[in-house]
């Protein structure tokens, strides 16, 4: 039997797209507890989390 696709949800004017990676198990539950902790889905939460990399990932590679 194959595995059941997610279905992507999508916002009304269709503008993000959903993106599969990996966390191992401590990460996970990390990001769990502090998705807990501030009142986010884990979802919004990692997606902050890499919004705030990418911005610290910018100021350190401003050539890239």
């Amino acid at each position: 039997m194959a595995p059941k696709q997610q279905n992507e949800r999508k916002p009304a004017k269709g503008t993000t797209r959903l993106v599969n990676f990996r966390l191992n198990e401590a990460e996970f539950e990390e990001a769990d507890l502090l998705a807990q902790q501030t009142y986010r889905s884990r979802a919004l939460f990692i997606r902050t989390m890499y919004l705030l990399g990418l911005q610290t990932y910018r100021r350190q590679h401003p050539a890239d």
